[in-house]
């Protein structure tokens, strides 16, 4: 047991790391130590605004004695790099979603973490509500029955205006992809976190909307090893975008849940639990990726201090964190080839 609060520092300071700032802020046994960037404004400005130190490369950070755990807040495409060179100098990682953008990348990270006994949480910030837990306690205990379809439709919406505010959004080398990669990436990891591995995937991957040069609009099926079968929905390009919604159904029960709310809960035999609060979701980020609560990150980053404190494995370590991108480099394997793809 570790009995000293972990110092943190952040590489990268695009509007996630705010979350991470925020969050860190407010965990006991958190402290945020400084933050670096190759933006040298941009770090100044987040370093006067947190009250934290501005270091002047990613090198300075992790050479810092005062830093034991890393918060990786880049654009997708460097995430690999940066977090072995994390791995490297010793220091736990945080990263983004995703982990990395293809599966090579998320390999050799999974090496660098083993090779230097660092852990590694990757942020799925999702897996921790109040709602998507109940529903995963629901299908462990066998409430449902047999589980027969899984699905989740993610029809979102990104303007224009949205790709041009960065110059390595909708690129392949920054971003990996597009609805699913980035957009999409949350919810697929709770369709497979809830229904468990994805045996085959057959799906189509389009860019209908948008001038950028990954897909805007997506839809594959799924056969899960259970025999259960399923849907994976993701755009950016349907106006005005709508909420996430994830359906479980089983031969004896089926519990829809919307962004972080349960929408139904129905069980042959049983009445609804009485603490069990049904009702419709905000709107949250189907139209804007700033439209979510720190609540999601506080309590992730403090199951990673927990994780290090008392030398146990985060509930999404990087082990985790690979299942979805595994998922979605399949879809887009079948969407350029026209055949199932099995994982």
């Amino acid at each position: 047991m570790i009995d000293k609060k972990l110092g943190f520092g952040i590489i990268g300071c695009g509007m996630i790391a705010n979350w991470h700032a925020d969050a860190i802020k407010q965990i006991d046994r958190a402290q945020l130590i400084g933050v670096t960037d190759i933006n040298d404004a941009a770090r100044e400005a987040f370093s006067k605004k947190y009250g934290i130190k501005s270091f002047e490369s990613m090198e300075a950070l992790l050479a810092s004695p005062e830093v034991d755990v890393v918060c990786v807040c880049t654009p997708s495409g460097l995430h690999a790099p940066i977090a072995i060179k994390v791995a490297n100098a010793g220091k736990h990682i945080i990263i983004e979603k995703p982990m990395a953008i293809t599966t090579q990348e998320c390999d050799d990270i999974i090496k660098a973490c083993e090779t230097n006994k660092v852990k590694m949480a990757v942020i799925s910030q999702l897996r921790f509500t109040d709602a998507i837990q109940r529903l995963k306690d629901a299908v462990n205990k066998n409430l449902l029955g047999r589980l027969i379809m899984g699905d989740i439709y993610m029809k979102y919406y990104r303007s224009p205006e949205y790709y041009k505010s960065g110059g390595w959004k909708g690129t392949k080398k920054m971003d990996g992809g597009g609805a699913l990669m980035n957009q999409g990436i949350h919810g697929i990891d709770l369709l497979q976190y809830v229904m468990g591995p994805v045996k085959t995937v057959f799906g189509h991957a389009k860019t209908l909307s948008r001038n950028i040069e990954v897909e805007d609009t997506a839809s594959a099926l799924l056969e899960f090893e259970n025999g259960a079968l399923g849907v994976i929905q993701g755009t950016t390009s349907i106006y005005p975008g709508y909420s996430r919604r994830l359906e479980v159904n089983g031969d004896k029960g089926s519990i829809i849940v919307e962004e972080d709310t349960i929408l139904s809960w129905d069980i042959e035999g049983q009445e609804r639990p009485k603490d069990l609060n049904i009702g419709r979701s905000a709107a949250g980020s189907a139209s804007n990726p700033a439209a979510f609560s720190v609540d999601g990150h506080i309590k992730q980053i403090s199951d990673m201090v927990d994780a290090i404190i008392y030398d146990r494995k985060p509930l999404v370590d990087q082990y985790e964190g690979k299942k979805p991108v595994e998922i979605i480099l399949a879809i887009y394997e079948s969407s350029q080839t026209g055949k199932i793809v099995r994982l």
